[in-house]
């Protein structure tokens, strides 16, 4: 599931790394992305040797969502 969520968030067009929150995210993250990114295998594979908690895996999905949202924008809009 973060793996695929990462990837909505790399392939957003209005994605940029600089302005992701989390720094545990941004960590995380690769370095490229855009529409056409097709890395998940190679992320799941970063991701499983980071060893990554369950706390931070949470987290990491929580921030992953979050950055979505923001760049879809305001509810209202």
């Amino acid at each position: 599931m973060l793996t695929a969520q990462i990837g909505r968030l790399l392939r957003h067009p209005a994605y940029r790394r600089e302005s992701v929150v989390s720094s545990l995210l941004k960590r995380h993250l690769p370095g490229d992305a855009g529409y056409a990114w097709n890395g998940e295998a190679a992320l799941r594979e970063r991701l499983g040797r980071a060893g990554l908690d369950a706390a931070s895996i949470d987290h990491l999905i929580r921030n992953t969502q979050a950055e979505i949202q923001r760049l879809r924008g305001p509810a209202d809009a």
